[in-house]
């Protein structure tokens, strides 16, 4: 039996439709490529920018501990400087108060020589008042400029024996006082602050 044209055509068009759409297929395969790869990409991308930060962060603590390290070097640099203006400034200090023991040292014996004229002077009629007031105004004079440079008198009469401060010359046994007691000043002593320029030589009461 013969099909005719119109069966044939009905048939090829049916099968037609059954025919995968192969353009289409290409299409999604090509479209989830596109994908994969991109994800893959940003994968690796993830994965460099993971690493980057990694680097990033060793970088960073190590020069982190480089700046902590030249602060610490830069205190001890400070604390160094500090304590060294410190010791110079003590320094010269202790230079200049040598400098003026030395020099009141010397004016100390003219200053024991006007008291000994003061005290010789003294009883003397009106003639000799003149001389003994000329006397005592530079004997004045002397030991107001003494006090300005912080020159002070050592007075350890009646105070307790201090080897620092006073040398003794004569010792005395007195009842009524406690030993090691200074009885009497037989030279004045100086100082300037803790600075001793000359000691006192004293009299001091012992008993044995």
């Amino acid at each position: 039996m013969v099909k005719n044209s119109k069966d044939k055509d009905k048939g090829n068009g049916h099968d037609s439709k059954m025919v995968p759409d192969l353009g289409k297929i290409k299409k999604e395969m090509m479209s989830k490529k596109r994908i994969v790869k991109k994800d893959i990409a940003e994968e690796i991308e993830a994965k460099e920018l993971v690493s980057e930060a990694e680097e990033l962060r060793v970088e960073r603590e190590e020069w982190k501990k480089v700046e902590d390290d030249l602060n610490d070097r830069i205190k001890r640099l400070q604390a160094d400087y500090d304590n060294f203006r410190k010791r110079a400034a003590k320094q010269n200090l202790e230079y200049m108060k040598r400098a003026n023991k030395d020099l009141i040292s010397k004016i100390l014996p003219i200053i024991d020589n006007l008291e000994m004229a003061l005290g010789a002077a003294k009883g003397m009629g009106e003639k000799e008042e003149s001389l003994y007031k000329g006397v005592k105004m530079i004997y004045n004079n002397l030991l107001e400029l003494l006090k300005k440079e912080n020159v002070i008198v050592i007075e350890p009469e009646g105070k307790e024996f201090d080897p620092k401060l006073c040398h003794a010359a004569v010792t005395e046994a007195v009842v009524d006082i406690e030993e090691d007691t200074v009885l009497e000043i037989l030279r004045k002593g100086y100082m300037i602050d803790d600075f001793v320029i000359r000691p006192a030589v004293v009299k001091v009461c012992k008993k044995n």
